[in-house]
Order: structure tokens, then C-alpha cells, then sequence
């Protein structure tokens, strides 16, 4: 390609611009046998490509260039003469560390891209063959320029892309030596210039020691260096790489082998920097540990699976689980809670899942604690839903709340219930008779001559009667009845699915059990009790008036009996 460039300025073939073609040029890189005028005379006559000869002990200075050199650029020799290196390239003095390492090299010219200026301000691409010689004692740089700025044009598509995309991409030959780079990939390496990393070799960048430089020294290990052997690629492999300085960055790497007619002659190699990503996750870990609860994660797969896939670290102090232990595991989330609470998540999270809505549900957990767990979903294009939502430790709330539906449904002094939510068990057991025949029982109960009892043995004696009355009778009843404080020394009681003949046989022994209670006080009380069955159709409230009316029939007739309406 760069011949036929040659051909196109000059008119005809031009000399090859390898190195090999000079005259008098021995292997060991120096010029020997001609005065520096005619050697350089020799050498700038037999190429008709632009060559420049620049001392990068001079800052570098120019020191001559051929007059092919001269027409391309737009300046005589005598100015170019006059001009550094960085007066044409257009990366200015960054290029002088570029220079210095390509005079480090031990013969030989090697290909560069650069953009220099010319003498009407235009821009040329410029494909650089540099390499050192040794002339007059010094060691200078060889220059041959080819102009390549009509094959860049029409690879400035590809090139664009390369250069711009936010993955770094490298090619190395089979033994490791990078072959290219972008400047994505450059940045990265800490470098400024493409030319600083050409023919370094891969493992200055692959390993922490730079001198493990390559298979020979362990690295056929190496994920990179298996593709050139295997020709396999090696897709999403999160590892980190070292900058020029040493430091690591973490990177999602993937090699391919570079093929032609020969075969696998080197690997493409193109990364992602994760530092950001790294930093982000790193943030929001911190964060979600820094939350009063725990953060979570979990998946609902268009199957009805689902699984929990994170957990942050405050999780485990609200399990009760060891800090190292997989909360992602069912076999560890298991024992947290009960299989029907469990049931209660999923088929919650399902529902949610499905309608697009945020899912929150109270769970009681291991050793009676409760949490409230709170996501939002977030459906995926395959159908998956993503829920991210928090947990969060509400034993003291659920204690508290427990604690004022207590004062709000219990007598305070007694602990039965209070009058509010006794008359709301009885609508509940008329709304049974109604619905399903259930029978149910209303019972008043009058402490007897509660006030002598009071005068007698004071308030504090009063106040223990009270309780006493009331632990006597809780304790022979059923889960379903009910007791309720109705109002001061008056008792009621609620006796459900049962009949009449069998409620006044419970009544007569609560009755005698209390009259055989002795106080602290050394005094004793008894009871009137009024009671009746409730009838199809009769209200609550004509049912209340009738037991009533039984209870002051009892009194009436003597106290400590029980009377039915």
C-alpha cells in the first residue's frame, strides 16, 4: 500500500523504504564509509519518499531532510532544518517521549501513525518507518514518511469506531507483542501516544511483575495467551490489568484469535474498565448497609419461579443467621420463617410481580421478631420481574402496636375485654345465628354487695376483687367465648355454639368457683348472673334488655344464683 502511494506522487515505482534497501546500511544500525554529507546525499537520493533525520538528543531538532521531504511538506530544506519534530507533529512536545523510546530500539524501522502539519497549515496522515542510526558519533532518527491520508479516509469509518468506543482493544502477534492499540486501550495503559505501547510486550499489562513478560515466564496459563495456542475465544472474563505505573484496574476482558491464510497469528484482545462500575456497586453496597434494615433482591421468572439472587450484609443480624451464611440459599432462608409465612411472600410477590405493583408485607421471623419487607418490580424484555426492595425491622412497632390494641380492647385493671369490643364479638356471633342458625349465650354477672366490700376493706381490696372475679372466670372458658368488664363491679359474657341447658350448668360452677375464692384481704365475694339465649331474629339489644332483666331477678331473689330470661 505505502508503494503504491509512492507511485502515485512520484509517477513511477520508488525504492523500497525498509530498511534493508539502503545503501551502506550495517546491521548494527550505524552509517559507515561516506562523509555525513554523502551519506545522507546517498541515502536521501535512493527513496522517493519524504525521510527525515531528527536528533532526539536536540530536543528533536531536524538536522536534515531529503527534498522529497521539502516538497511535501511546503518548507525548503533549509527550514526544515530550522524545525523540531514537534513543530510538524501535531501532538507537539507530547510527541518527545515517543521519540525517546523509539531511539531506545536496537535496529531496524518500525510503523508509526501520526498527523503532521504542513507548511499551508493543512493536515496529513502520515505513516512514520523510524528507527535509530548512528552518524558523526551521534545517535539520530531515521524518518521515512509515507502519506497516508487517502487509505485513512477510507478506513475513517472503522477508525472512528475504534477510537471511540469506550472498550479498549489491543492485538498482539503470537508472542505477545502488541501489534495495535486504541486510544481507549492507551488511556488506560496511563500512556498519551499509541507509539509508547507498540511491541511492548502484553504481559507488562497482564501481570503485577513486569518482568513475567510472557508464556516462557508462566503466562501460558493466562486466559490471552490459550487463545493464540487453542483458537478458542474467551468471552466476559472479569480480571484486572496493570497500568505503565503498576496500579491495577479491573476490566471484563475478551480475547479472539486473529486468523489469516497462515492461520492464528496473534489475539484481539478488547476490555471494559470496570472502575466506575466497581465504585458505583461499591457506593450503593454501602448504602444499602448504611440502611436501617436490609436491601434485597429477587427474581420472578415468567415460569413462577422465584429466588432470591442478594442480600446485603445487614440481613444477617435480622435473620439471626451467621454474617457468612448464603441468604441466597433456600436452605438457609428456610428456617427463618414458617412454611406458611414463606407462602405468603411468594404468592404476595407473584401477584405484585404480575400486576406491575409494589409489593409490602409484614412477616414474623425466627425468635418473634417481625419485619416489613417493602419492592418495587421492574420487568425485564425477557419476561423476568426484578424486585428491589428493603426489609425492615418493625418488632418494636408490632410491640407497641400490640400494646395500644391492648388499651384500646382491654379493661385496664382487669385484662379481660373492655365493653367497646365485647359488644363487637357479640354482632359477630349474631351475625353467625343469622346467617348459619349458630346459637350463642349472653350472661351478666354483678359482684354482690360490691360496695360494703369496698367500705369494708378498701379500694386496694376493691381493685383485687375485681381482678380476681375476672381471672376466676376467664379461666374455665373457651377460645371462642369472650369476658368483658361492662362497667364497674358488672361482668359480661359471651358463651358461643352453645344452648341454654348447657350455658346454666357452666354458670352455676363459675359461680361457685368464685364464692370459694378467698381475697388477700381475708374477705370473699359472690355473683348474680343473668343469662339467656339469644333468638332468630331478636336484636342485640332486646336480648341485652331481657339478660338484664334476669340479673336483677337474681339479686331480687337473694344474690349469688343464677337466673335465666
Amino acid at each position: 500500500m505505502a508503494e503504491q502511494g509512492e507511485r502515485d506522487m512520484d509517477g513511477g515505482a520508488s525504492a523500497d523504504p525498509r530498511p534493508g534497501a539502503f545503501p551502506l546500511w550495517p546491521g548494527d544500525g550505524s552509517v559507515c564509509g561516506l562523509d555525513g554529507a554523502g551519506v545522507l546525499d546517498a541515502l536521501f537520493s535512493t527513496n522517493a519518499a519524504p525521510i527525515l533525520l531528527i536528533d532526539p538528543g536536540r530536543d528533536g531538532a531536524i538536522v536534515d531532510a531529503n527534498p522529497r521531504a521539502a516538497v511535501f511538506y511546503g518548507h525548503s530544506r533549509d527550514r526544515l532544518r530550522s524545525l523540531h519534530v514537534w513543530d510538524i507533529n501535531l501532538l507537539g512536545r507530547a510527541i518527545l517521549p515517543a521519540m525517546r523510546e523509539i531511539a531506545s530500539w536496537e535496529g531496524g524501522h518500525y510503523p508509526q501513525r501520526f498527523h503532521h502539519r504542513l507548511a499551508d497549515g493543512s493536515v496529513r496522515d502520515v505513516q512514520v518507518y523510524a528507527g535509530p542510526i548512528h552518524l558523526g558519533g551521534r545517535k539520530l532518527l531515521l524518518c521515512i514518511i509515507h502519506d497516508i491520508t487517502a487509505v485513512i479516509e477510507a478506513e475513517q469509518f472503522n477508525r472512528l469506531l475504534l477510537e471511540n468506543v469506550q472498550v479498549g482493544v489491543c492485538g498482539i502477534d503470537r508472542s505477545g507483542a502488541v501489534t495495535f492499540v486504541n486510544p481507549t486501550a492507551t488511556r488506560a495503559f496511563g500512556f498519551r501516544h499509541e507509539s509508547e505501547l507498540i511491541r511492548s510486550h502484553i504481559g507488562r499489562f497482564l501481570f503485577r511483575d513486569s518482568l513475567r513478560s510472557g508464556p516462557d515466564e508462566g503466562g501460558r496459563s493466562h486466559p490471552v495467551f490459550r487463545v493464540a495456542e487453542a483458537g478458542e475465544p474467551a468471552r466476559d472474563i472479569e480480571t484486572v490489568l496493570y497500568r505503565g505505573d503498576g496500579t491495577s484496574f479491573p476490566v471484563r476482558l475478551t480475547a479472539s484469535p486473529i486468523r489469516n491464510n497462515d492461520g492464528i497469528v496473534g489475539v484481539v484482545i478488547s476490555f471494559f474498565d470496570l472502575t466506575e462500575e466497581r465504585e458505583r456497586e461499591a457506593q450503593a453496597s454501602d448504602l444499602a448497609n448504611a440502611l436501617p434494615g436490609a436491601v434485597f433482591q429477587a427474581e420472578l421468572h415468567p415460569g413462577g419461579g422465584l429466588r432470591a439472587t442478594y442480600f446485603s450484609t445487614a440481613a444477617a443480624s435480622l435473620f439471626g443467621v451467621r454474617p457468612d451464611a448464603d441468604l441466597t440459599a433456600a436452605r438457609t432462608l428456610a428456617p427463618v420463617m414458617a412454611m406458611k409465612g414463606w407462602a405468603r411472600v411468594r404468592h404476595g410477590l407473584r401477584q405484585a410481580g404480575r400486576a406491575g405493583r409494589v409489593w409490602e408485607g409484614e412477616m414474623e421471623i425466627a425468635g418473634g421478631r417481625w419485619v416489613l419487607g417493602r419492592a418495587q418490580p421492574r420487568r425485564r424484555h425477557d419476561g423476568t420481574v426484578l424486585f428491589n426492595g428493603v426489609l425492615l425491622d418493625i418488632t418494636d412497632r408490632k410491640g407497641l402496636e400490640a400494646e395500644l390494641q391492648q388499651a384500646a380492647m382491654h379493661d385496664p385493671l382487669t385484662g379481660v375485654w373492655n365493653r367497646r369490643r365485647f359488644q363487637q364479638a357479640v354482632g359477630e356471633a349474631a351475625a353467625r345465628l343469622e346467617r348459619y342458625g349458630r346459637p350463642y349465650i349472653l350472661a351478666l354477672m354483678d359482684i354482690d354487695h360490691f360496695k360494703r366490700f369496698n367500705d369494708t376493706h378498701g379500694h386496694q381490696a376493691g381493685d383485687d376483687a375485681l381482678r380476681v372475679v375476672a381471672a376466676t372466670l376467664s379461666d374455665r372458658l373457651r377460645r371462642s367465648d369472650a369476658l368483658a368488664r361492662w362497667g364497674g363491679e358488672e361482668f359480661a359474657l359471651l358463651l358461643t355454639e352453645t344452648d341454654l341447658p348447657s350455658a346454666l350448668g357452666v354458670l352455676e360452677a363459675l359461680r361457685q368457683r368464685v364464692s370459694a375464692q378467698r381475697m388477700a384481704c381475708g374477705g370473699s365475694v359472690t355473683i348474680s348472673i343473668g343469662v339467656g339465649q339469644a333468638r332468630a331474629g331478636e336484636d342485640i339489644d332486646s336480648l341485652l334488655q331481657r339478660v338484664d332483666a334476669a340479673l336483677y331477678k337474681a339479686k331480687a331473689a337473694g344474690r349469688n344464683r343464677v337466673e335465666q330470661a
